[in-house]
C-alpha cells in the first residue's frame, strides 16, 4: 500500500512535464521496436517464401535427375544385354 503524498510534496509542473517527456520517449522508443519487430518479420516471410521456392525447384530437379538417371540404367542394361547376345552368337 502506498500512502499519498501531502499536498506539499505534489509534484511540481516540471516534474510533471519531464515525466510526461519521459513516457513519450519511451512510446517513441517502443513504436520503434515495433516497427522494427514488422520489418524483420516481413523479411522473415520473404526469406521462408523465397526458401520453399527454391527447395520446390530443388525437388523436381531431383524427380529429373532420377527419371534421367533411371533412363540411363535402362539403356546401359539393353546394351549389355546386345553385347551378351552378341557374344554368345559368336561362341
Amino acid at each position: 500500500m502506498t500512502i499519498s503524498r501531502l499536498p506539499e510534496e505534489a509534484p511540481t509542473e516540471i516534474e510533471l512535464a519531464q515525466r510526461m517527456r519521459a513516457v513519450e520517449q519511451r512510446e517513441r522508443q517502443l513504436d520503434q521496436a515495433l516497427a522494427a519487430v514488422d520489418s524483420q518479420r516481413e523479411q522473415l516471410a520473404a526469406i521462408q517464401s523465397e526458401y520453399e521456392r527454391r527447395r520446390e525447384g530443388l525437388a523436381k530437379r531431383t524427380r529429373e535427375v532420377e527419371i534421367e538417371r533411371a533412363r540411363l540404367r535402362a539403356e546401359r542394361a539393353e546394351v549389355v544385354a546386345d553385347i551378351l547376345a552378341r557374344d554368345s552368337a559368336l561362341h
